[in-house]
């Protein structure tokens, strides 16, 4: 169990694949300022590491992106060009320059890191991408490997985008309007495993949503082209029903469920979270232990639950889900 430090701020998180924690986050220092640090949480300790090489900027281009390694370790990605591996609490970074970063020049404005997640169950990770200028607006992936024995990094692809008319976008929910801006759908979680892309899209409008609400919500295996090859699940028709509605989804870390957290109070959830099982398809309501009926879930590592309660984050060996 570990409590969260007053006014922390929840920059990104992955389980391990060992069965541990990791959180990256942000909070005021004594001096005024703020301090970045990297928590690794395991049942019983947490080790807190200083995140210095990284400085906490405001209006960044790039926000660090966190992802968990397959031995273990965490890589922190600082920007198109450079990633720093963790490999273990207490241990010293290591500095890592990331090659053909070029690539990402091929979209216009440049894509930024700014938020998303990414799962990956070998060394390569589809890496969430927001549009450039329009920061909120996560609409690719490009994939990076990353080999931990060799200490190097490349991208492997070029930034790419879903196919918007594999979508049901409805940005105004009213057929008298045009979609007379650019055709997009987000991008906001990938996973990969056993060689295929798993994607979460939050809608087409991700800019507006916390105003507006959202149109749609999709976790779909999508094929190389962006297209969609199968949906897990989706929800739709949402501007066209009293109230905001919207899902913000990230996938566990173990590859078997995704999060699905609601941004508003409005429908039939109630603002309490579901577990998409991946296996099949199935929705899934989460009944927490006594006392921690208020807690949400950040991730499954192993056989552990992640979960956060009251500004405490502990870890608890089993969650019931219960059929929606």
């Amino acid at each position: 169990m570990w409590r969260l430090p007053t006014q922390w701020w929840h920059e990104a998180w992955s389980g391990l694949s060992d069965g541990r924690f990791v959180t990256l986050g942000v909070h005021p220092d004594d001096s005024g300022g703020y301090v970045r640090e990297l928590v690794w949480l395991s049942e019983g300790d947490a080790i807190v590491d200083p995140v210095a090489h990284l400085p906490v900027e405001a209006f960044a281009d790039d926000e660090p992106f966190l992802i968990a390694l397959p031995d273990g370790a965490c890589a922190i990605i600082a920007g198109p060009s450079e990633l720093w591996v963790h490999r273990d609490a207490g241990s010293d970074p290591v500095r890592v320059p990331i090659g053909d970063a070029e690539l990402l020049a091929t979209v216009a404005p440049h894509p930024r890191l700014q938020g998303g997640c990414a799962v990956s169950d070998d060394s390569t990770f589809a890496v969430v991408l927001s549009h450039g200028v329009l920061t909120q607006e996560r609409r690719f992936v490009a994939d990076l490997a990353i080999d931990t024995e060799r200490l190097s990094a490349t991208w492997t692809s070029e930034p790419r985008a879903l196919r918007p008319d594999d979508f049901p976008r409805d940005r105004f929910g009213e057929d008298a309007f045009d979609d007379d801006g650019e055709l997009a759908v987000s991008l906001t979680a990938s996973l990969r495993t056993g060689g295929r892309l798993m994607i979460c899209s939050e809608g087409s409008d991700l800019g507006s949503m916390n105003r507006y609400g959202s149109d749609f919500f999709t976790v779909a295996s999508v094929a190389p082209d962006g297209a969609v090859a199968e949906r897990r699940w989706e929800e739709s028709g949402w501007k066209r029903q009293p109230g905001k509605h919207g899902i913000h989804g990230r996938f566990t870390a173990d590859g078997e469920h995704a999060i699905l957290t609601p941004n508003f109070g409005t429908g039939a959830w109630k603002g309490q979270q579901r577990v998409l099982r991946l296996s099949d398809g199935q929705l899934l309501a989460p009944r927490f232990p006594r006392g921690r009926s208020k807690a949400s879930i950040l991730d499954r590592s192993g056989e552990r639950w992640w979960i956060e309660h009251e500004g405490e984050l502990l870890a608890v060996d089993e969650i019931t889900l219960a059929d929606v």
